[in-house]
């Protein structure tokens, strides 16, 4: 309902009250004030105290609602309660002024006033004037009731919140006021409130913020206060007042905006005869701070987030442009808000706070991220970007020692961040001036910023988002408690499959009623639903466009239809909205009307939207629905927009519908507006690039070639196996004498050979081109739609001669079909002979993502050199990230698995010729890293040869020599462990040199050396397996493998064979018994194939590396301060003598578990495992574990502690709630112990669990 409307029918309202005026209770006697003033509207008067600017009474229609009951003598300014005197400096009928002085502050003066507009009364602080010696920062009025409701009025009650985003409770709090409540001792916070009597509800307002928030006034949430008290009659009065304003945060040199707290009165609000605390809630919208954008929310259907990470850039901008083309088409231009992870530097996550000036120019840098904006404005879409004012990493241009703790530690998975110091950011003008860079440089259409893992409260939050709106920017947030007054959008409170029930949405209805239409925050609601957001683009590795699509139409329309008007009546089983929308539940089936009309009854519907209506039947067949109109045109829905499927004229008002399941439809009065043509593939040089036109009209073809639709429903090109089949397209915007690269997402089908070719000819002579023969590579970057098939990106580089050139794939003859998407052209210089990462036009240069992790975002990306804080030396970095030049490629803990590798079509090897293979290369940590060589053939990969890369604190050239053959070749890295602390593999300069035919064969065969564990116990015999596997066309004969130790080791085993068929292994396991004095250290050992085949005799060399215990503990000891032989952790690394804390070592907190704080112990996080070599030389182990009280409320966990694999201790389940349990265990004779943590039973979400003071008693 519009403000004024509502304003007319509270007066409306008013008249009618004051005419029944001797049917209400009596109103209470306003407190006895010496010469009471008052201040009025033609609605509302307002009773003052001339003694301080303070409310005694408001009287409205005859009906009263209570002020302050009490004298103010004290004002509390920077958190010190001081004495005040107040002056009534005059009083103009509407508004009262006041100065306020301090005896104990001599020059320090506020000027307040109260005054009135229609029903709205507001308290300010107009001005405040301070000096040198004590600058005014925060202001509390403890106590200054700006409304009461008592209970000697009839129907007197209170309506409270807070911000919890707990969907198995509410953080309501409803009460009646009377004789029998009891008084509070203590004031309570609140973070909303609204208070009525049987006659009056009011809500308040107010711009408090905590320069400092802790206890109660964290998480805003004591934005108000409120207490319960008995006056001298007996009778009960709740009063609320406003929570701390914070005028100038402390280090800031500038004020923020002055003191205010507003209250509006109002009569029964909602016509439903009755007053309550939902009349305070609709009067509240016309006095509560506004999100900038919450008009726009309700019309914002489609939520979706294009990914790009790692320097992959699987989402250029204009590829982003089609997608968001495809979405409007698919749905009659729906409103799409259109988020943007990955917009600057290296994709997500890299280069915080560099928010402009640093684009991501692999994914076509700011000229394309303009175009994007301005381009897709016209297709319905408003767009974010993904920014974070938390953490800050060395990469970025504009990080320092300034911004940053550097011992603070944050987010670390391409690169290790660190927590801003977000005080001094605001109050240095810095992180502004870094937003008004963004928006000085890109379109508005860019309108919302999505401030990523943003944990603070407080005027740092508040003062942050002032600037934010003085630039004009909308806001969204990772979490719904977060920058509420201004968040429109919450991540974890939209994706179902984010977090676990305890933080999800706001639970409160008090906050859904007012709010309902401006923001998505929401949990589900049986009526009103929720929006919600389902992936295609890869975020999270979702890639399904039919779950995206149908999401749209079972969730988001209708949830989006409820918000176009706001909630006026909520009660059991019934939502009533303005303009004579309702909403029922009966025994779980919804049903939503529009006046007398149903318009949605279980999933199915026909809903009026904005001059068409939609329809959409997840089961079929026919459905009947009252319309206004005679006649109704129907369209099918499809992602080539809208398809005729007749007409449907109306009997008695009614029409009948038949839908095909689960398919949209879209039906009109008339003849609908003429959509514009997507021109697939604008300013990105191809027509048509992703095939999304579902044609091949902007291409020339020959053989069998069509668009084929994937499972996931991307569209690509399919050049149909048999005969040689082609596609083409004439490039027409090239500048001559300017270089590019061209290149598409092809994939030869999976165990089948076919010579493929992309390549590019042109006029003077201009040929180049790429082949292959086989996809073997699976796509395994969850960032690519494509990811889990053999997709890969194949480019070549050329020069243009003129400003036309043809880009062509073909295929010769064979049994496979080829597929191919994604076409793009990017300007850029050629690489040369040597890949030094400076002239990457997407990706990693001649690598593609390995398995480490499996189809996962990957730990691996390309890094800008920013001296000091990216080389060796800063804050105990060990090595550089950049080698030489500007850009280098570096992997940061990776997980075990090969990590990169080349492909045919990124490097080839021809068979029968040797290389060199060469690069420069940094390693942190020893044995963590190998440079493997293999081959694809038959649809596996073999690895031929394993070099570790030893640790390398300075630049050092790795070369090696091999000769291809056997399959198609390549090389690659190779993690060799888990994710370790520091474990980082920087290379660059990258080289392959074709050195000639070589008169040697390789050996097709593959040579593996596997230890039985990561650690090798001294003094006994350890197992070590040598694994042959023959993949030479015929038998290998002779076969002896060598096993080489470290000296002073035993070697027990013998591997020969005479012969060994192909396809067919020899294993063997050996006993390898280091010395009982070994050091405690990392160790190499060696392997030697030799055996002969066809005649030529082959060898091939394996090698690993293990690592021998550290000694047994010989006395007491804390279980932190020795090295243990194994660790895993649910989250993050464990921690010693902190509590677990993110995915960086060292960046926990000090352990507490229940109020009680241990200075020793082991912070991990549910699954953990942490395995000791004791020797049998202890005897117990003692600890007081639980949950951290970083977890105030979520979190189960349970200890066990197993010595030799036997459980010979464990907890109950432990809750965030549960004080220190202590667990001991009886370890006497074992050799190993374990520290294991298990979930509860209810998933791992939230469980930090502490090992406090766990301590080992040996001898």
């Amino acid at each position: 309902m519009p403000k004024r409307s509502l304003a007319l029918s509270a007066v409306l309202a008013l008249a009618a009250l004051a005419a029944a005026g001797p049917a209400l209770a009596d109103p209470p006697a306003p407190p006895a004030v010496t010469g009471a003033i008052s201040v009025s509207s033609s609605s509302l008067t307002v009773e003052l105290d001339p003694a301080f600017p303070r409310v005694l009474r408001y009287v409205a229609g005859g009906a009263v609602m209570g002020g302050s009951v009490a004298p103010v003598t004290q004002v509390t300014l920077n958190g010190r309660p001081y004495a005040v005197t107040s002056a009534l400096g005059g009083n103009d009928g509407r508004t009262a002024r006041y100065t306020l002085t301090f005896a104990d502050l001599p020059g320090v003066e506020l000027d307040a006033s109260i005054g009135v507009e229609d029903l709205v009364t507001t308290f300010r602080i107009d001005a405040v004037r301070d000096i040198e010696a004590f600058r005014v920062a925060t202001i509390d009025i403890p106590g200054h009731d700006l409304v009461s409701v008592g209970s000697d009025q009839q129907g007197a009650a209170t309506a409270f919140t807070k911000l919890d985003s707990n969907r198995t409770r509410t953080a309501d709090r409803f009460a009646q006021v009377t004789s029998a409540t009891p008084a509070e001792q203590a004031p309570v916070g609140a973070t909303y409130a609204i208070v009525n009597t049987g006659a009056l509800a009011a809500s308040i307002e107010s711009n408090s913020t905590y320069d400092k928030p802790s206890g109660q006034s964290g998480a805003d949430g004591a934005r108000f206060w409120h207490q319960a008290r008995k006056l001298p009659d007996g009778t009960t009065r709740v009063g609320v007042w406003s929570g701390q304003w914070t005028y100038r945060g402390e280090g800031a040199p500038f004020t923020s905006e002055l003191p205010w707290a507003k209250v509006v009165i109002t009569p029964d609000a909602n016509g439903d005869g009755l007053v309550d605390w939902q009349d305070g809630a609709i009067a509240f919208r016309g006095i509560g701070v506004k999100a900038l954008g919450a008009d726009q929310t309700k019309d914002r259907v489609v939520t979706h987030i294009p990914f790009n990470f790692a320097s992959q850039a699987t989402h250029p901008f204009l590829r982003t442009l089609d997608d968001v083309k495809r979405i409007s088409l698919a749905t009659d231009g729906l409103g799409q808000f259109v988020l943007l992870k990955g917009y600057q530097s290296e994709g997500h996550d890299s280069a915080h706070p560099d928010y402009g000036g640093n684009y991501n120019t692999r994914a076509g840098g700011l000229k394309d991220l303009n175009r994007l904006l301005r381009a897709g404005k016209d297709w319905g879409a408003t767009f974010g970007v993904h920014v974070n004012a938390t953490e800050a990493y060395g990469e970025a241009k504009t990080f320092d020692e300034k911004l940053v703790d550097k011992n603070a530690r944050g987010w670390d998975w391409l690169n290790q961040s660190y927590y801003i110091d977000q005080r001094h950011d605001l109050a240095s003008g810095n992180l502004a001036k870094r937003f008004a860079l963004l928006r000085e440089e890109t379109d508005r259409n860019l309108a919302m910023l999505y401030l990523d893992v943003y944990y603070t409260h407080g005027w740092i939050a508040d003062q942050t988002l002032a600037e934010l709106r003085e630039q004009g920017w909308q806001v969204s947030s990772e979490w719904a408690t977060k920058l509420e007054r201004s968040s429109l959008w919450s991540h974890w409170a939209t994706d179902e499959s984010y977090g676990g029930v305890t933080d999800k949405g706001l639970n409160s209805q008090i906050i859904r009623f007012i709010r309902n239409q401006e923001k998505d925050v929401w949990n589900p609601d049986p009526i009103l639903g929720n929006a919600r957001i389902e992936e295609f683009e890869g975020w999270t590795g979702e890639n399904d466009w039919h779950a995206f699509y149908r999401n749209i139409w079972e969730h988001n329309l209708p949830a989006k239809f409820m918000q176009q008007q706001p909630i006026m009546k909520w009660a059991p089983g019934e939502i009533r909205l303005a303009g004579g929308v309702r909403g029922t539940t009966t025994g779980g089936r919804r049903e939503l009307f529009v006046g007398g009309r149903k318009v949605l009854d279980g999933a199915t519907y026909l809903l009026p939207w904005q001059g068409r209506y939609y329809h959409y039947n997840p089961a079929g067949g026919a459905t009947t629905w009252d319309v206004a109109e005679s006649r109704l045109r129907v369209h099918k829905l499809t992602d080539q927009g809208r398809v005729e499927a007749g007409e449907v004229t109306a009997v008695n008002g009614k029409v009948t519908l038949n839908a095909e399941a689960g398919v949209p439809y879209v039906l009109f009065p008339g003849e609908p507006a003429k959509r514009d043509r997507p021109q697939w593939g604008e300013g990105s040089g191809i027509v048509d690039p992703g095939f999304n036109a579902d044609d091949l009209r902007k291409w020339e073809s020959t053989g069998q070639v069509s668009v084929d639709r994937s499972a996931t429903g991307q569209r690509v090109a399919l050049l149909a196996a048999g005969s040689p089949a082609s596609i083409e397209q004439n490039l027409k915007e090239l500048v001559p004498g300017r270089s590019y690269t061209a290149s598409a997402w092809i994939e030869v089908e999976p165990g089948r050979s076919r010579r493929t070719v992309l390549e590019i000819d042109g006029p003077k002579g201009l040929r180049e081109q790429v082949a292959f023969d086989r996809s073997t590579a699976m796509n395994l970057v969850a960032a690519d739609e494509k990811h889990g098939t053999y997709f890969q990106r194949v480019k070549l580089s050329f020069t243009a001669t003129k400003s036309h050139a043809t880009i062509r794939l073909r295929a010769g003859e064979g049994d496979g079909a080829v597929r191919a998407d994604d076409f793009r052209l990017v300007e850029i210089e050629p690489t040369g002979a040597v890949e030094g990462f400076e002239l990457v036009d997407q990706g990693w240069g001649p690598f593609i993502k390995g398995d480490a992790g499996g189809s996962t975002d990957p730990r691996t990306h390309l890094i800008n050199k920013h001296a000091p804080y990216t080389q060796k030396g800063w804050n105990g970095k060990a090595v550089d990230d950049v080698l030489d030049g500007e850009w280098s490629l570096k992997a940061h803990e990776e997980r075990k698995g090969l990590v990169y590798r080349t492909a045919p079509f990124t490097q080839r090897f021809e068979p029968g010729h040797a290389y060199e293979v060469s690069f420069d290369y940094q390693a942190a940590l020893p044995g963590t890293y190998a440079w493997v060589s293999g081959y694809d053939k038959n649809g596996q990969s073999v690895e031929i040869r394993q070099s570790p890369l030893e640790q390398k604190t300075i630049t050092t050239r790795f070369t090696e020599r091999l000769v291809a053959g056997c399959g198609d070749m390549w090389v690659g890295l190779r993690s060799l462990q888990p994710e370790r602390d520091g474990a980082d593999l920087i290379l660059d300069n990258f080289s392959v040199k074709d050195l000639g035919a070589s008169a040697g064969q390789p050996a097709c065969a593959s040579l593996t050396v596997q230890p039985s564990a990561e650690v090798f116990e001294p003094g006994i015999a350890n197992d070590l397996t040598t694994t042959f596997t023959n993949l030479e066309d015929v038998a290998a004969t002779d076969v002896r493998v060598a096993v080489t130790v470290p000296q002073g080791w035993k070697l027990e085993g013998e591997s020969v064979s005479p012969s060994v068929a192909p396809g067919q292994r020899l294993a063997t396991t050996w006993k390898v018994t280091p010395p009982i004095d070994a050091a405690y250290r990392s160790y190499p050992i060696a392997a030697k194939l030799t055996y002969t085949a066809g005649g030529v005799a082959k060898t091939l060399e394996g090698s690993a590396s293990v690592r021998t215990m550290p000694p047994p503990p010989s006395t007491d000891v804390y279980a932190g301060d020795i090295d243990w032989i194994f660790a895993s952790n649910g989250w993050g690394p464990v921690e010693r003598d902190q509590s677990n804390g993110e995915q960086g070592q060292g960046d926990g907190r000090p352990i507490t578990i229940g109020g009680r704080s241990f200075a020793k112990g082991l912070g991990t996080h549910a699954p953990a495992t942490v395995r000791y070599f004791l020797g049998g030389r202890c005897t117990a182990l003692s600890a007081w574990v639980g949950v951290d009280d970083v977890q105030t409320s979520r979190g189960s966990v349970q200890f066990t502690v197993k010595a030799d694999s036997r459980t010979v201790a464990q907890s109950p389940v432990l809750r965030a709630a549960d004080a220190a349990h202590q667990l001991k265990a009886d370890l006497t004779g074992a050799r190993h112990v374990e520290l294991v943590v298990g979930d509860g039973g209810d998933g791992n979400g939230n469980d930090h669990a502490d090992w406090g003071e766990a301590r080992l008693s040996c001898h």
